[in-house]
């Protein structure tokens, strides 16, 4: 067997190896999916209802002999969902590139035996190649989703995706809270309340998301709650007064009170300028009442079905196209990927905005 650096990306069975260690062996943790999974498309723009999941009214008790009452069907908002289209491509680097050929120069010298091996050592070199491109568009769906369930919007400016010229607007029709500059002192007594205003309607939330930021900021740091947990923190007390106490302690008073358990969020994304940005965003606290609550849609490239001549394509997760190609130019390795986050019940998510009371 004789392998070119040509050969070897254009072998379907190496780069498919490849990519089956990447996403078998990778340590990155991709955010999104906490929250849901997967889910095809057919059609690029398709129709999302605004609620999949409603609750379900009581029964009617009737009689032995009475005719069953009539109900109705409760209906569900509705609205259309379009794709998002994803790609990004990276010039292999000259020097990285002389490299593998080095190796694949030992890999033709050798004999079939030794070839073995040497194969695991090539798919080793090229392993954070493949990498970085299977992880692109995840990353870009952990800021949009986290985005998403911290404000219920989400854009993508040209200036944070340079290769692609199509914006990105989603808007959800989350149910919204805006504390008064009143409510900060008392803000645990807030949470309460509106809680208990919700139950008829939005059930029991089982969780309370939102950033490092806030959780200092407007749990520990409300006068409130030091106030009005300090007999139950007991010889935690010192933890309270110095800052330093810890989520799970929080959560712990707040679920013996009735309210859901907190859940601090402190994750980071490098993005295309190299920079890390917080995803999940300050001043928000996000209402769930369970992780499961979208899918990424996903549909397959039309590169796929009209591919470039003289290229070859493999399939990753979420049918994720990868290539890799020469030109006069350079060595690129791109991928593309038409995926978007739907919210299987978003009329069903409340979202509480600080920003009013913390001004």
């Amino acid at each position: 067997m004789n392998l070119t650096i040509q050969t070897l990306f254009s072998d379907p069975m190496i780069v498919n190896a490849v990519i089956d260690r990447v996403l078998q062996t990778r340590q990155d943790r991709i955010y999104w999916q906490q929250y849901g999974s997967f889910l095809e498309t057919k059609t690029r723009v398709f129709k999302t209802y605004l609620g999949t999941v409603t609750g379900v009214r009581a029964g009617s008790i009737i009689g032995k002999n009475d005719q069953k009452p009539i109900r109705e069907r409760r209906s569900l908002g509705s609205g259309y969902t379009e794709i998002a289209y994803l790609g990004d491509r990276y010039q292999m680097d000259i020097e990285r590139l002389s490299q593998l050929q080095d190796i694949l120069d030992k890999f033709n010298a050798a004999n079939t035996a030794d070839q073995r091996t040497i194969l695991n050592e090539i798919i080793d070199f090229i392993y954070d190649d493949y990498r970085q491109v299977l992880l692109a568009p995840h990353k870009r769906m952990d800021i949009v989703v986290a985005e998403l369930l911290m404000t219920g919007k989400a854009e993508v400016h040209l200036a944070d995706n340079k290769e692609n010229i199509d914006l990105l607007d989603i808007e959800l029709p989350f149910h919204y809270l805006t504390p008064e500059a009143s409510d900060k002192s008392k803000f645990v007594t807030y949470l309460q309340q509106e809680l208990e205003k919700l139950k008829a309607k939005y059930g029991v939330f089982q969780k309370m998301v939102m950033s490092r930021g806030t959780f200092v900021k407007n749990i520990i740091g409300s006068s409130e709650f030091g106030d009005k947990f300090k007999m139950q923190l007991s010889s935690n007390e010192m933890y309270l007064s110095t800052g330093l106490i810890t989520s799970s302690l929080a959560s712990s008073i707040f679920t013996g009170i009735g309210l859901p358990a907190i859940e601090i969020k402190e994750d980071y994304v490098e993005d295309q300028n190299g920079d890390n940005v917080q995803i999940y965003a300050d001043n928000r606290i996000t209402l769930l009442q369970s992780d499961n609550v979208m899918r990424m849609r996903h549909h397959k490239p039309y590169v796929m079905t009209d591919p470039v001549p003289g290229r070859n394509y493999s399939q990753s997760e979420g049918q994720m196209s990868i290539c890799n190609y020469r030109d006069e130019e350079g060595r690129y390795m791109e991928y593309t990927a038409e995926w978007i986050p739907e919210f299987i019940a978003p009329n069903k998510i409340v979202n509480i905005d600080l920003s009013t009371m913390n001004a």
